[in-house]
């Protein structure tokens, strides 16, 4: 059966489509739907720490400003995915933020939580390309202990 399903969303097209397709499935099983978007571990450049302006100090400041600009950013990104699941009839929805690598971070929420099942999107890059650049749907799938639904 299924009762916990995982949405991830970085509201591309993509995502969009896992959303709504994560959405079906849980009104069809009244499951809970819980949706995530993963703010990416970005390193900063080694270059910017050396431009003159940005003493100590003030890269904190610029690199906490990213950290706050990306977490409203997520929180934005969430509010619009849980208002079109409940307009598409979901009933129970939980949102939250991971941090760091898309993959790791959706694999690690999905076992913590006990997921029945995991949807994402897939951009389509093509065998050569995803393989070249990797991509969040491959790892997610060959790694995850649940069921994956993959949307094209």
């Amino acid at each position: 059966m299924i009762n916990k399903i995982l949405v991830a969303t970085d509201s591309s097209a993509a995502s969009n489509r896992a959303l709504k397709m994560a959405v079906q499935f849980a009104v069809l099983h009244d499951a809970e739907l819980f949706i995530i978007h993963v703010i990416r571990d970005m390193q900063i450049p080694f270059e910017i720490k050396e431009i003159p302006e940005l003493e100590p100090n003030k890269f904190e400041k610029f690199n906490d400003a990213r950290e706050e600009i990306m977490r409203k950013i997520a929180q934005n990104v969430l509010k619009l995915a849980k208002e079109k699941a409940e307009k598409a009839g979901a009933q129970r929805i939980q949102t939250a933020i991971g941090t760091g690598d898309p993959a790791t971070s959706i694999l690690g929420f999905a076992k913590r939580r006990k997921m029945d099942m995991i949807v994402l999107g897939t951009r389509g890059l093509g065998k050569l390309k995803s393989r070249i650049l990797g991509s969040v749907s491959r790892k997610v799938t060959n790694n995850a202990e649940t069921s994956c639904l993959i949307v094209r």
